[in-house]
């Protein structure tokens, strides 16, 4: 038959319980008061207390108080019954260590008895041999100074951990952090050797700190124990063990043998817990004394150590997300411009654009290896690999210095966005001023280890600027962040033809809108794009480095591209041949020539207006 002990003032609320269980199959005892409470707890050792809160001599909330803090009794499941039901009161119980808090309600007694059969029904046996032995030195004055104990104890705990609020401004550094809390520790105990290990990754960082009189030899054969100790705590053996022993800047004795008989003779350690009761590392200490830790000075400890526990795990999260941070920049960077890195990781947590997609404009950048087919097919591997490190190298950092973010390499292309993740205002200027910056890099890329084409090393780059789909696309094991859509196929298509008119940059309409006056342009032809109705103009962004036609020959050139739309075939000829004689060999000029003889004997359609079906790559 279970035992429960009612604690109430009230005789008609104790004689209506009373009634009830012993109704229900229960032995019921009662007392009167908080202090006769904790007393019958130890004589009459009930399965479950029942207690009001507002009661004479001890409260409700002060006899769980002081039960929870006993051994063997603080097993004993307390119910909180009272008529008081705000939300602070509830909060104070339960900060009590109470297991249940029910409001009075006699017309429904049937809440508060599934309650107790819960309960008891999950409650661990009571060691009642324990409880028996503590029995016989507890009456109304040493329960009275086990409450002020407790107060005292409480008192210690909220000292103790303002003091170690204040190693937060060591967040920063874990071995600040670690040390100034074994400085600490000489305030809870008397610490000969002080030793604190943390989980960090792979690795056990060990941090100690020994008092004069101890050496190195002392120090070595603690953490050894300490180590056998923390291992199965942490329930894992790391890869690597990393150690820093302070205090010892004056001690030119630290090494020396020890002569005398003293020797480290009591040890204890406690669990550094964290966030979850998840233990982050363990705090040893060592003693020169013979039983030196008894049960105040190890409470003292523990409390001392929970409160550590919390600080240092704030700490080794400071750390890691720092050195995330750090290697996420420096894999990053690699790809993306520091500017971008940074926009990205103060992104603020509802920004979710990243991880579902978005719609955005941004400038697309393809560039190619011309005839990387036949430099392959004749070139072994390893050269072929090194050669294109060394490219890419300088490839990337001229994107990444204009702004341009690194989407993919494919194969011997590269695939450059500028806007996204984080857009300009000049998207498309950048993306030019990258491209120029590229081909004129040519010059400097060794490829004398490479079996070249007859054309020697050359690339093809295509821009263009409109509307995609940018975000997060591929499977749950692997993906990318990227973009997608028909403007990023007419990038790439532009990089493709830019071997058909022989010019090294090739920009759509959109684009040399945006960088006329910025970028000397020369307009290349007019196509119709597979999939869209309108023809588009292309044009070529002329370098230094390729050849410009001078100002007179630009002339004659514009002046024989507006003929030719006309369909004025003789007199267009006339100007494009006036071109080749201040620039011999200008392939756009010799391939309108071959066009204007082509339509001059089958002429276009009528409603022509200029524009060619692009039907190559």
């Amino acid at each position: 038959m279970a035992k429960i002990l009612v604690v109430d003032d009230s005789d008609l609320i104790a004689g209506v319980l009373e009634e009830h269980f012993t109704q229900s199959g229960f032995s019921v005892v009662r007392a009167a008061n908080g202090l006769e409470g904790v007393l019958a707890a130890y004589r009459e050792i009930p399965d479950i207390i029942i207690s009001d809160v507002e009661m004479p001599r001890l409260q409700g909330y002060q006899l769980s108080r002081l039960l929870k803090s006993r051994r063997g009794v603080r097993d004993i499941p307390i119910i909180m019954h009272t008529s008081l039901s705000e939300d602070k009161d509830r909060f104070w119980a339960l900060s009590s260590g109470v297991d249940a808090f029910i409001t009075k309600d006699f017309d429904n007694l049937e809440r508060i008895s599934e309650k107790v059969r819960e309960l008891l029904g999950s409650a661990k046996p009571l060691d009642r041999r324990i409880i028996q032995e503590d029995a016989e030195g507890v009456n109304d004055v040493t329960a009275l100074e086990m409450l002020g104990n407790l107060f005292d104890r409480e008192l210690f705990r909220s000292t103790i951990l303002n003091e170690l609020a204040a190693v937060e401004k060591y967040i920063g550094s874990l071995s600040l952090s670690s040390l100034e809390i074994l400085r600490l520790l000489s305030k809870i105990c008397e610490a000969h050797l002080g030793i604190i290990l943390l989980r960090y990754g792979k690795l056990a960082l060990a941090y100690s700190l020994p008092s004069e009189g101890i050496f190195k030899k002392d120090v070595e054969d603690f953490l050894k124990i300490s180590l056998s100790n923390f291992r199965e705590k942490t329930g894992g053996e790391e890869e690597e063990l990393r150690e820093v022993t302070y205090g010892l800047e004056n001690r030119k004795d630290y090494e020396k043998v020890r002569l005398d008989n003293k020797r480290l003779s009591s040890y204890t350690y406690f669990p550094l817990l964290g966030k979850g009761e998840a233990v982050i590392g363990t705090l040893h200490i060592g003693n020169l004394s013979n039983n030196y830790f008894s049960e105040k000075i190890s409470d003292n400890i523990a409390i001392f150590a929970k409160g550590a526990g919390m600080v240092l795990e704030n700490a080794i999260l400071f750390n890691r997300i720092n050195e995330m941070e750090r290697k996420v920049r420096n894999v990053f960077s690699k790809f993306v411009p520091q500017e971008i890195i940074k926009e990205l990781l103060e992104q603020k947590e509802g920004d979710t654009a990243m991880k579902v997609g978005e719609k955005r404009s941004v400038a697309i950048l393809f560039s190619d290896i011309r005839s990387f087919t036949v430099i392959s097919e004749n070139n072994s591997a390893e050269n072929i690999v090194s050669f294109l490190n060394s490219y890419f190298q300088k490839m990337v950092s001229i994107i990444k210095e204009c702004g341009g973010v690194i989407d993919k390499f494919i194969g011997d292309a590269i695939l450059a966005i500028f806007g996204a993740p984080v857009s300009y205002d000049n998207n498309a200027e950048r993306a030019v001023e990258a491209a120029v910056g590229m081909i004129n890099k040519l010059s400097e890329i060794d490829a004398s280890s490479l079996v070249l084409p007859q054309g020697g090393f050359q690339i093809g780059i295509g821009i263009h600027e409109g509307t995609v789909i940018v975000g997060n696309i591929g499977s749950q094991d692997k993906f990318d962040y990227t973009v997608i859509g028909d403007n990023v196929n007419l990038a790439s298509r532009l990089e493709g033809i830019t071997k058909h008119y022989k010019k090294p940059i090739i920009v759509s309409e959109v684009v040399a809108k945006k960088v006329q006056g910025l970028q000397p342009l020369r307009e290349v032809d007019t196509v119709k794009v597979k999939g869209k109705e309108e023809p588009t103009t292309l044009y070529s962004v002329e370098t230094e480095s390729q050849g410009m036609l001078s100002e007179e020959a630009m002339q004659y050139y514009k002046k024989g591209l507006v003929l030719y739309k006309m369909g004025n075939w003789n007199t267009a000829c006339d100007y494009f041949n006036k071109t080749l004689q201040i620039a011999p060999g200008d392939y756009l000029c010799e391939l309108y020539l071959d066009r204007c003889k082509e339509f001059q004997e089958n002429p276009p359609p009528p409603d022509w207006g200029g524009a060619m079906a692009l039907d190559f790559k």
